[in-house]
């Protein structure tokens, strides 16, 4: 009685002293033996209040709080989860809170609750407590401690196996001590379960009334205080409404009866999740649920995940489902994870023509398995996953079945068409397969065949036109060394490629070509491809993000021009020293519309005055230039650094290029100064060479064929140069003696010249139109621009033409030390002529028969 007195007393004074401590926000332990512990900076960690319309949400998550705060006696929500509540004894925290609705108290070591903890919470419709450690409070009785709450929709219970403690799971049916709760009845209101199967009725006494679950959504654990190794349908007959099952094995489940749901004609969704059972039950298991749910009409959804272990299941597809052609509702299937592998080729034909949707991942299917015992025969479904296709510890006996055990295709091609619309298959054990080029996926858009190394190294050429919805294709890490030229043409409509990881540099420049019809494309992967030469993007003008990271390109060939949507290039890891002006001027163009990423770490980027103004850009562009500071800088000394200063690294760069440029530009001009000079004097030297010629080319001459070959036809006999001042002695002795008397056709300047033409080119025509050119040469003649410009073309085109053609007539004596050198050189180098100065006829008409024999002679 002493020792009651004194437990009593204490007790008192510890709920006491708490009490005046939570008022003045100190904490004292809960326990009445360990060391008082004071804490007060967690206690200043208040509760966050939100509100919304008439609604009040109480956030206290995530404090570390040891005992419920007072709270709002308006609030509707209060989530008081991963917390330290450990017990909640005789204060109800929640009293007087009628409009509460939700009460989530999930992640707490929570080991001990008053009875009346939800009394009076008449409106509460969601009540959450999952990982607890309520399976120890052997009094806990939840019709007691759920009285009340009629209008419980949602309800979880679930616990949380203790730490650092070795603990072996016991069956339910032995129904010992730790399995405390006893009549629990009150949870059959809710329509949401969520509970450990030490909450399921393991059979029901016809003495006792029978109550009846409207439990709808049923998520099953099994079992950590206790577990079934065999379900039944004496589990379940006292749920008649439910539409989903979700059953969690963690631990054994061995067995599942053939009927143990065949009464839940309502049920539309079932799952089951395995924790790897035992090789020889996963198979019965699978064929059991099969059998189960054969009457279940309005069944939508079955999951069978992870229900074997890692070892190999000779998996028989006519009978494991031979149960599901009847679900006429039946629209997705799951088995992932159960090592499953055909054992021959099988014709898997017994899934319901309503199925659209196959999830086979983490299993051994071949990619033929996949193509020809599923696809082949069940062409409706539109999204297939099998990804992952390495759960196998056995060696492959999958040999040559596309050549033995199935039928060959009949020689009229025939379209196969598929209703596939999503196709996972990745890390397969066995070589890829593609199909037949008669194989048609017309809705087929999401496509990822990553991770397979078996590939027969190329995509084949009738891929595309066999899938021309498609919209994301993943193919990376595939060891693809070849592209064949149509096998992406028609995928006009894709968006994502990811060819990342393979060995496509071995096509080279050719690569670009291949992409070229990609006029959708958003994003392109190609990195770590070894590829040293991509110079072309401009069809893919909707292109958003390009990575080519870890490749050999030298430099960015491909112009960004069209490419105005571009928001992200990854060029790191690469051999690249610098940015084109191109390069620049696009990035430029796009980031003055909207924000552009470009990545070039990885490369040695040349710091040197040809490309300091390639600095100065990344200094001043709007483009990000991500990690930039990590950027290496070669210097022309050979010497390295990162781009973390910039600036300082552009202006030591930028004054000892300029102390160059001033050397340079002093010697270019220098140089130039030279050139200028020889060219001019070049140019004098040669100056009626280049007339001559410029305007040689510029006069077609006909000729006539002779039987040296062919000879030029004349349009004159003699071409007349003279001054104005001489008009007298050279027009008029020309017209009269000449033409008249002597029969020579003469041109002369004033009569025979084209109208509307240049004076240079009337005169280079007339002369080589002329068969030869008489010079009237006389001071006048001298001092005339023309005449000159007259003896210049003619002496060229008698070095030219290599034939007698100048004739030089002097007036007048004129001493030597006035006449040019030019005239000079042909009057010492062609006999010449004086006219008459006693203008004697008889002299006179020798003068002009000498003119007209050196003009006529053949």
């Amino acid at each position: 009685m002493k020792r009651l007195l004194i437990f009593v007393w204490t007790m008192d004074l510890h709920i006491l002293t708490s009490v005046i401590l939570f008022q003045t926000n100190i904490y004292i332990s809960y326990s009445m033996t360990a060391p008082l512990i004071i804490n007060i900076d967690k206690l200043k960690q208040r509760c966050d209040e939100r509100r919304v319309t008439t609604a009040v949400y109480v956030d206290c998550s995530n404090r570390n709080l040891t005992s419920i705060p007072p709270l709002p006696k308006l609030a509707t929500s209060v989530d008081l989860t991963n917390n330290l509540l450990r017990m909640i004894l005789f204060r109800n925290p929640f009293q007087g809170m009628s409009d509460l609705r939700e009460i989530n108290l999930s992640d707490n070591p929570l080991e001990y609750v008053t009875v009346n903890l939800f009394t009076g919470l008449f409106n509460l419709s969601k009540l959450i407590i999952r990982n607890s450690l309520l399976y120890k409070q052997t009094t806990l009785v939840l019709d007691s401690l759920l009285a009340g709450l009629y209008n419980l929709k949602e309800f979880s219970l679930t616990f949380e196996l203790p730490k650092n403690r070795k603990f072996s799971p016991v069956p339910c049916s032995f129904r010992y001590k730790s399995q405390p709760f006893e009549n629990i009845d009150a949870i059959g209101f809710a329509e949401i379960l969520e509970i450990d199967t030490a909450l399921l009725k393991w059979q029901t006494n016809e003495t006792f009334k029978k109550v009846i679950y409207q439990t709808k959504s049923l998520h099953l654990i099994n079992g950590f205080v206790c577990f079934y190794g065999t379900l039944t349908n004496r589990q379940f007959y006292y749920m008649p409404f439910l539409e989903m099952i979700k059953i969690d094995n963690i631990f054994l489940t061995s067995k599942l009866t053939d009927n143990f749901i065949t009464t839940q004609k309502h049920l539309q969704h079932l799952a089951i999740y395995g924790p790897n059972t035992p090789y020889g039950y996963a198979i019965d298991l699978i064929y059991n649920v099969s059998v189960s749910i054969s009457d279940l009409y309005k069944l939508k959804t079955l999951l069978l995940n992870g229900i074997s272990n890692d070892l190999r299941l000779k998996f028989h597809c006519s009978l494991g489902l031979q149960n599901l052609s009847a679900l006429n509702s039946l629209q997705s299937v799951s088995i992932i994870g159960n090592s499953l592998s055909f054992n021959s080729a099988e014709e898997c034909d017994n899934f319901p023509k309503s199925l659209q949707h196959l999830d086979l991942q983490d299993n051994c299917f071949s990619s033929y398995d996949i193509n020809y015992s599923v696809l082949f025969f069940n062409k409706q479904i539109k999204t297939l996953n099998a990804s992952n296709q390495n759960r196998c510890s056995f060696k492959s006996l999958h040999k040559e079945w596309k050549q033995t055990q199935f039928p060959t295709q009949p020689a009229v091609e025939t379209k196969n068409v598929y209703g596939l619309e999503w196709f996972v298959l990745t890390k397969s054990k066995e070589p890829l397969d593609f199909g037949e080029s008669n194989d048609f996926y017309p809705n087929l858009t999401y496509m990822d065949l990553s991770s397979n190394f078996k590939v027969n190294s190329k995509i084949p050429s009738f891929f595309s036109s066999c899938r021309p919805s498609m919209i994301f294709f993943n193919m990376s890490k595939c060891k693809l060394s070849e592209i064949e030229e149509y096998s992406l043409s028609n995928l006009s409509k894709l968006e994502t490629l990811d060819l990342s990881s393979n060995m496509l540099g071995s096509i080279g420049c050719v690569l670009s070509d291949r992409l070229s019809n990609l006029v959708s494309l958003e994003v392109l992967n190609i990195a770590d491809n070894q590829i040293n030469c991509f110079n072309s993007v401009r069809s893919m003008r909707n292109l958003q993000r390009i990575n080519m990271s870890n490749n050999q390109l030298q430099s960015f060939d491909a112009s960004l021009e069209y490419n105005l949507n571009l928001e992200y290039i990854d060029l790191s890891n690469n051999r690249i020293s610098k940015l084109s002006e191109d390069n620049m001027r696009d990035l430029t163009a796009i980031a003055g519309q909207h924000n552009v990423e470009v990545i070039l770490s990885g490369n040695v980027l040349l710091c040197t005055c040809d490309t300091l103004h390639i600095l100065e850009w990344m200094i001043k562009t709007k483009v990000k230039l991500v990690k930039r500071n990590e950027y290496l800088c070669s210097y022309s000394n050979g010497s390295i650094s990162t781009l973390k200063e910039i600036s300082h690294i552009y202006s030591s760069l930028n004054n000892e290029c300029s102390h160059k440029s001033t050397l340079i530009i002093f010697i270019s001009v220098i140089i130039a100064f030279f050139l200028l000079m020889v060219s001019g004097i070049l140019m004098y030297k040669f100056r009626w060479q280049i007339r001559y010629w410029y305007y040689k080319n510029k006069i077609k001459i006909p000729y006539k064929p002779t039987s040296y070959g062919y000879e030029q036809i004349f349009e004159y006999d003699a071409f007349i140069s003279y001054a104005s001042e001489d008009y007298e002695i050279a027009r008029c002795g020309t017209l009269n003696e000449l033409e008249t008397k002597r029969g020579v056709h003469a041109c002369i300047h004033e009569r025979d010249f084209q109208p509307g033409e240049s004076i240079a080119l009337n005169i280079s025509k007339g002369i080589r139109n002329s068969r030869r050119t008489i010079l009237f040469v006389s001071d006048s003649f001298l001092k005339s621009e023309w005449c000159m410009y007259e003896l210049n073309i003619a002496r060229m085109e008698s070095l030219h033409s290599k034939r007698k053609l100048i004739l030089t007539v002097m007036i007048e004596t004129i001493p030597y030390a006035s006449i040019p050198v030019d005239v000079l050189d042909i009057i010492n180098t062609y006999t010449y002529l004086k006219y008459p100065a006693n203008k004697n006829d008889k002299d006179i008409n020798v003068f002009w028969n000498k003119c007209a024999e050196f003009v006529l002679e053949s």
